[in-house]
């Protein structure tokens, strides 16, 4: 029986929220990589994310718009002006009981932003204003399959072995990881410093910066990254049985 992973939709920022919607490349990359993809819809009701985890067994975290430096305690810089407090609170009761549970879990852009506040660490709210760096993060939209600059990749670790150590991603983001949460490590860098790539100790988690659901037809090892969080659900669902 096919692993069910589950991947979060939502209203699309600036919607009147009478919408949920999720990139279709998101859908594919599950499906090619073997998985059944079942939707998560964000709600203002948390108690559902039980209900959510219990049918699952992994789990994307998926791209979107800023991560709410409430969450961080901090304000926010005048480049942060869009965030949703409650999507962010929901996701981030989806992703505690998911750790808790030990399901896979695949952060992705803001998801990778994400669950790295969920476990304690903190943003770089805006790259261009509060850092030093000359690499281009945001490259136009309407090319995604494009890459753009390069990434290191530590070879001993889980990103390293399913990429390789010198690699070259797409990028659309703003914010980025400033303090690593106590349970991740940092495994992937951008040649400014700017962190990429994180992973738990436990192996249960898997975080990128870039977006590898628009990439992996074009350039097949990023679909290692669906790959592993199918075989690692697998594993979770015979559990289950």
């Amino acid at each position: 029986m096919q692993p069910k992973i589950g991947i979060i939709i939502f209203p699309p920022p600036h919607s009147d929220k009478r919408t949920f919607s999720i990139s279709a490349d998101y859908i594919n990359g599950i499906i090619d990589a073997g998985g059944m993809p079942v939707g998560i819809p964000v709600s203002e009701d948390t108690a559902r994310c039980e209900a959510y985890i219990d049918i699952v067994d992994g789990l994307i975290v998926p791209g979107g718009e800023d991560v709410s430096p409430r969450l961080y305690g901090e304000d926010p810089v005048p480049q942060v002006n869009c965030s949703s407090y409650d999507k962010d609170v929901f996701e981030y009761q989806l992703i505690r009981l998911a750790m808790e549970e030990g399901i896979p879990i695949l952060g992705i852009c803001r998801g990778h932003q994400l669950i790295n506040t969920v476990l304690g660490g903190t943003l770089i709210q805006d790259i261009p204003s509060q850092t030093d760096s000359k690499v281009c993060h945001v490259q136009a939209n309407e090319h995604r399959t494009e890459l753009t600059h390069s990434v290191r990749c530590q070879p001993d670790s889980l990103l390293g072995r399913l990429l390789g150590e010198n690699i070259h991603v797409n990028s659309f983001h703003h914010q980025a990881v400033r303090e690593i949460a106590p349970a991740l490590r940092a495994t992937a860098w951008a040649s400014d410093g700017i962190v990429e790539g994180m992973e738990s100790e436990d192996g249960n988690i898997w975080t990128v910066q870039w977006h590898p659901e628009n990439l992996y037809r074009r350039y097949p090892v990023f679909k290692n990254l669906f790959v592993h969080l199918v075989e690692r659900a697998e594993e979770k669902s015979a559990i289950k049985e």
